[in-house]
């Protein structure tokens, strides 16, 4: 080899040489799933797994079975058009339990702490020196804000 190859190009070729091109663009069902089927449905579907083009969804209830068996074709023609190929050519509906994707954890805000009257006179001193109204009004803003934080040392 007379010069050094891409890495991607390295990963390519191994792919292609393993035959696993066509498994891979199979797993990308999973990542597209919720973006073709929409939200709701979703939440009470999800993939389970992909052979010879058969594609086995689990439906979490009988009502939302019968009511996805009227949508397997347009479900099948919007994952096809994502993938950009006749990967899915049938699917199959199972019912079973959905796994429900773990809500995300809320982050509490920072709590406040109140400025102390040298502070207050501090951001005051500070602020005095910008002649624009406009900038020296933000200018006390962001000062307070950072006081209240904790990022600024405190006087």
């Amino acid at each position: 080899m007379a010069f050094p190859r891409p890495m991607a190009d390295l990963l390519q070729e191994g792919v292609a040489i393993a035959g696993l091109a066509g498994r891979l663009r199979d797993v990308e069902i999973w990542r597209h799933w919720p973006e073709v089927v929409g939200p709701v449905v979703a939440s009470r579907s999800q993939p389970l797994r992909i052979i010879n083009g058969t594609l086995t969804v689990v439906v979490s209830s009988g009502p939302w079975m019968q009511e996805l068996s009227f949508l397997k074709g347009v479900m099948k023609e919007k994952l096809n058009e994502r993938l950009g190929a006749e990967v899915v050519r049938e699917i199959v509906l199972r019912s079973g339990k959905v796994a429900v994707a773990e809500p995300a954890p809320v982050e509490e805000p920072p709590r406040r702490k109140p400025l102390t009257p040298q502070e207050e006179e501090f951001i005051a001193k500070q602020s005095t020196a910008i002649e624009d109204p406009e900038t020296r009004e933000a200018f006390a803003a962001l000062m307070r804000a950072s006081f209240e934080s904790g990022t600024e040392k405190r006087q």
